[in-house]
């Protein structure tokens, strides 16, 4: 029984047609990133898996953790530096924020191509697209999003080929962040 649900999980994950994946990278390019030592899960209960698909929500956080660790991070529950979540969607959904005081949590956060909390009053309406997942990383401390990473058009007809696509979507985000990171470096900044 648990396996068929994780089958309709990740099937749900990657129905619709099939298309190329599209990979979004952004982050705080005046953020030492070499500072942050430590990192913590925040679940998102309406935007991840977690409550419905427990173990697609491992596989998911097993190879963001993976990069995460590879990078020179450990898991710190209690004083973390960095706090990592993820979002997808399995069907198409709209989320609301109200924010009164520039940093919103989650899909909804206020920040565009100019880094840093914006002051901005009212709310904020964000929409996912069914096959889409967002990686966000923020500084835990200053509260400010430090990454964010979006894949979208998870596409395919079978689970196994859905867990495949979840995973490479994955690597793609990291495969572009370091490509930036060294456009970065290659330019002095």
């Amino acid at each position: 029984m648990r396996t068929t649900a994780v089958a309709l999980a990740l099937l749900a994950l990657a129905a619709g047609p099939a298309a190329a994946q599209k990979v979004y990278v952004d982050y705080d390019q005046y953020v030492d990133l070499e500072k942050f030592k430590t990192f913590a899960w925040v679940d998102t209960n309406t935007t991840s898996l977690k409550l419905d698909y427990p173990e697609v929500d491992s596989m998911i956080k097993n190879n963001i953790e993976y990069y995460l660790v590879k990078g020179g991070l450990v898991e710190d529950l209690d004083d973390p530096d960095l706090k990592v979540t993820y979002h997808g969607s399995t069907q198409p959904q709209t989320q609301f924020m109200t924010s009164t005081f520039g940093y919103g949590y989650g899909a909804g956060w206020t920040w565009g191509a100019y880094w840093g909390p914006r002051m901005v009053s009212g709310t904020m309406t964000t929409e996912f697209e069914r096959g889409t997942m967002i990686v966000d990383i923020w500084d835990a401390r200053k509260k400010e999003a430090v990454f964010r990473g979006t894949v979208v058009k998870i596409h395919a007809d079978d689970p196994m080929k859905a867990v495949k696509q979840i995973a490479d979507g994955i690597d793609k985000i990291v495969a572009e962040f370091r490509k930036m990171r060294a456009e970065e470096k290659e330019k002095g900044r």
